[in-house]
């Protein structure tokens, strides 16, 4: 956004924003004149830092006091002075009449007037120092001083009230009563040992703790102990449930008789072997068989034992007597080593329920003992007091830690506060006129800028066309403002071309122009654009002029404005001197049209032709320029600008694209510059 941009609605609703700003300063300017002088009055008092801000345990300062800093020191006092108990009291002691006249008469006056002084009355400590300062406002000079120095004397004496009070009976009372609470919790811890069964709680929750430590220390050794011995016991079960009873001892070896055997077989086969070969020749049956025979018995004698055992002696394996005897051992060993975890746990059992009970009852201990403490800490502090207050009473009666500074007396001067008025009035007139211009601005459903147009209508801006205030409308109104009037110049003219050239590339290009309402400048337009191409470009141009109103149609107006006129063909004229054919009214009476005929009518337009520019009535009186959109290359709608609004302006697009168009654009037209030329330029 410009700078411009910015400063055109400013310029815009100049009027409204001037009014808004003018109202302000008027009630300013009423009441700088009704305004009357304010006196203040002014005092100012030193607080020095004394005993009445440390308080201690007893009179001769033993104990370390507890004191206040500074800063503490001095709000404390402004809290006194701010009290409305001393306000009432001042007011009574000055005198209602006198201090506030106008309440005199008036019910619960005083409650009245000391709200009053509360907001006339200003409390603050000066930076850096123990000094307070006090101001007091009042139409009345006098009144304003007697009043001031009426209640610094008043908050004098209070003070002295709060800072001195001492009452020796309350001390011994309390000191009594913190005695008896005392012997009642003595009595109530000795009866809570007794019966729980100890002497000194502490001592024995630790000597317990101890216990169940030791005992679950000595179980976990024993744990480990029986692990241990059941692995003994179960290994040496194994092992002699393995191991057998008896084992050999000895045994004696001899050749073995199997081999003999064998041996005794092989010799008779082999003599029977010798007797068949004297007898047969070699292969005969039997020779074979012996042949086999021996070979076997000579592999049985291979795979023979050349020994044998003869005699076995066994004897008790000694092995098992050793596992025996390790086994009654361990199985001792564990049967014992249960005992005593049993045993163990027994007593860690004991000793846990005994440290359970102990710890139940150790806040209930604990509270005794702590309550115990603080009424013996307290005993023997009310004691040391109630001995000292006395004498603590009589050397504070004495002291006075507030100084008055300065005392209050009437100003000669008062403030009427006609400079803030002034400047609050101009500040709320700005403020006031900025809100209106931004208002305005925002709930304005016209569009002014191309910013506005954009913003509302989501569609871009082609053209801005300037309005004429001193040129007449080339066609009268048809139902607008009809005091403007805009017109299309060369380079304007030659951007909406290039426009259309960029979306039809080819010659016949067509063009509407669409507007929402009548008067908005469609017809002007389209005729300047028409006149500017032909001449300027000398470009085959036909104006396609659809549902004029009466006595309105381009024709006339061209003819009214002294152009030589003449017929081209039966449906069209055509301006002498440039290549510019305007048709006779369509779309109406006897030249109604439909879509087939209109897309044929086009074709053929196309064909002789460079430029067609299509003057459509408003959207708001025919529908035709929905007929014709889904047939031209290019839309665009015309707005004018502080006249069309921002809603009907939508409904068009929207019904241009519901017809299968397409919007390309905006001309803003009849666009008014509001800010000033000089400052425009220098912009």
């Amino acid at each position: 956004m410009t700078i411009r941009e910015l400063l055109t609605p400013v310029f815009y609703y100049r009027v409204a924003a001037l009014v808004s700003f003018l109202i302000p300063v008027a009630i300013a300017v009423v009441a700088i004149c009704l305004a009357q002088p304010i006196y203040t009055a002014q005092s100012r008092l030193l607080i020095l830092l004394g005993d009445d801000y440390v308080f201690r345990s007893d009179v001769d300062g033993a104990a370390q006091g507890l004191s206040f800093d500074r800063a503490q020191i001095v709000q404390a006092e402004i809290q006194i002075l701010s009290a409305k108990e001393l306000r009432v009291q001042a007011i009574r002691k000055t005198g209602l009449a006198h201090a506030y006249p106008a309440l005199a008469n008036e019910p619960h006056g005083i409650e009245k007037a000391a709200e009053q002084l509360s907001k006339d009355l200003v409390i603050t400590n000066i930076p850096q120092s123990n000094v307070i300062e006090l101001n007091l406002r009042n139409r009345d000079s006098q009144a304003a001083a007697d009043l001031l120095n009426t209640l610094v004397k008043l908050y004098i004496e209070r003070r002295r009230l709060i800072f001195e009070q001492s009452d020796l009976s309350l001390v011994n009372g309390q000191r009594d009563q913190l005695n008896n609470r005392l012997a009642d919790v003595e009595a109530k811890l000795l009866d809570f040992s007794v019966q729980h069964g100890f002497g000194d709680y502490p001592t024995e929750l630790a000597t317990i703790q101890n216990q169940q430590a030791s005992l679950a220390s000595q179980i976990q050794v024993l744990d480990q102990q029986l692990a241990a011995r059941s692995g003994r016991v179960s290994v040496l079960s194994k092992w002699l449930k393995s191991s057998p009873p008896e084992v050999e001892i000895s045994n004696d070896r001899g050749r073995s008789q199997q081999l003999e055997d064998l041996t005794r077989s092989l010799l008779d086969l082999q003599n029977q072997r010798r007797q068949a070969a004297a007898r047969y020749v070699e292969g005969y049956p039997l020779i074979v068989d012996l042949d086999r025979k021996i070979a076997e018995v000579q592999a049985q004698i291979r795979a023979a034992p050349p020994q044998q055992v003869v005699a076995v002696r066994h004897g008790v394996n000694p092995v098992r007597q050793q596992l025996d005897t390790e086994l009654a051992d361990s199985v001792g060993d564990l049967t014992g080593l249960r005992l005593a975890r049993s045993q163990a746990a027994r007593d860690l059992q004991v000793v846990t329920l005994r440290l359970a009970e102990l710890v139940k009852i150790g806040p209930e201990y604990r509270e005794l003992v702590r309550q115990r403490s603080m009424l013996e800490a307290g005993f023997a502090d009310i004691a040391k007091r109630s001995q000292a207050t006395g004498l603590a009473d009589t050397l504070a009666k004495a002291k006075a830690n507030v100084r008055i500074v300065q005392a209050a007396d009437p100003p000669v001067k008062g403030s009427s506060g006609r400079m803030v008025l002034l400047l609050a009035g101009l500040a709320f007139g700005v403020v006031a006129a900025v809100t209106v211009i931004v208002v305005s601005a925002a709930f304005s459903d016209v569009m002014i800028t191309p910013r506005d147009v954009e913003q509302k209508l989501d569609i871009p801006v082609v053209l801005t066309v300037s309005a004429s205030e001193h040129a007449a409308p080339r066609r009268p109104p048809q139902g607008g403002s009809g005091v403007r009037s805009a017109f299309l110049g060369y380079d304007e003219a030659k951007l909406v071309l290039r426009l259309l050239s960029s979306v039809a590339p080819g010659p016949g290009r067509v063009l509407q122009l669409v507007a929402a309402n009548g008067g908005e400048g469609v017809s002007s337009l389209l005729m300047d654009l028409a006149v500017t191409t032909a001449k300027a470009n000398a470009k085959r141009v036909l104006l396609v002029d659809i549902e004029p109103s009466v006595d309105l149609s381009a024709i006339e107006v061209l003819a009214k404005s002294g152009v030589s006129l003449s017929h081209v063909a039966a449906d069209r004229i055509g301006v002498k001197g440039l290549p510019l054919h305007v048709t006779l009214p369509m779309g109406v009476g006897s030249h109604a049209m439909s879509e087939t005929q209109w897309e044929t009518f086009f074709r053929e337009a196309r064909q002789h032709y460079d430029v067609i520019l299509v003057d459509n009535p408003a959207l708001e009186r025919s529908s035709a320029s929905l007929i014709v959109a889904p047939l031209v290359d290019m839309t665009l709608v015309v707005i004018e600008a502080e006249a069309t609004r921002a809603a009907v302006a939508r409904n068009m697009i929207e019904r241009i694209e519901s017809a299968t168009g397409e919007v390309t654009g905006a001309i803003l037209n009849k666009r008014g510059f509001y800010i000033p030329r000089a400052i425009y330029s220098w912009l």
